[in-house]
């Protein structure tokens, strides 16, 4: 099915808006500390912002609502097959490999499956697993898998 972008606009406001109502009941801090509430908060409104975002476009298109599209193509299923083989691979292999390379392995062969050129793969793989470390673990002190980085 594709949906109209309106539809789905509507939808992720209606889901960011009970994540916030949801998340009104965690526990506060005190003191003026953010609570656990505040980044899924942040979050939440920012779906809603970006629903409302797709509200406009999706009128504007004047397509139906809904429609059926062709039947899955071995592609399509592929394509999807590798996505969930690489959650699993992560899952497995990162307290091992480590979050860096085993985040890389998933990346690089995610691009590569999805016909990126190769030295392209390499290089967004390489940055984006870099990144995303640095983000969570040394600014959001997250801990990641060492793995063989462990020396």
């Amino acid at each position: 099915m594709r949906f109209n972008d309106a539809v789905i606009g509507v939808a992720v406001i209606l889901f960011g808006l009970i994540v916030i109502v949801h998340v009104q009941s965690y526990p506060d801090m005190g003191d003026g500390m953010p609570g656990p509430s505040l980044f899924p908060t942040v979050l939440a409104g920012l779906l809603v912002i970006a629903g409302a975002v797709q509200i406009p476009r999706g009128i504007r298109s004047k397509a139906p609502l809904a429609e059926r599209l062709p039947e899955f193509t071995a592609r399509g299923v592929g394509n999807m097959l590798v996505a969930v083989l690489g959650v699993v691979f992560y899952i497995y292999a990162s307290d091992t490999l480590g979050f860096l390379l085993t985040s890389f392995c998933v990346m690089f062969t995610l691009m590569l499956v999805l016909r990126a050129g190769f030295f392209v793969s390499a290089l967004v793989a390489a940055g984006a697993a870099v990144c995303i470390y640095l983000m969570f673990n040394k600014m959001l002190m997250v801990p990641l898998p060492i793995g063989l980085f462990a020396f």
